[in-house]
């Protein structure tokens, strides 16, 4: 079993107010279009990723977590 956990943390500026969704939107957007082209499951590396704010901060990341069943 395999899992991909995405990891947002919204208490800074980029998110302040009505940034909130489109900012959110942004990360998500920008991570969907890095990872489209994946195809082996067995690249984790290109799945896992730090997430950055508009300004540049890194605010999230992405793991991917695997577990024997």
């Amino acid at each position: 079993m395999a899992n991909l956990k995405i990891n947002i943390n919204i208490d800074n500026a980029a998110f302040a107010d009505e940034n909130l969704g489109s900012e959110i939107s942004r990360i998500l957007k920008k991570y969907a279009d890095a990872i489209e082209t994946v195809i082996d499951p067995d690249t984790s590396w290109e799945l896992e990723t730090k997430l950055k704010d508009i300004n540049g901060h890194i605010v999230g990341q992405v793991q991917l977590i695997t577990k024997d069943s």
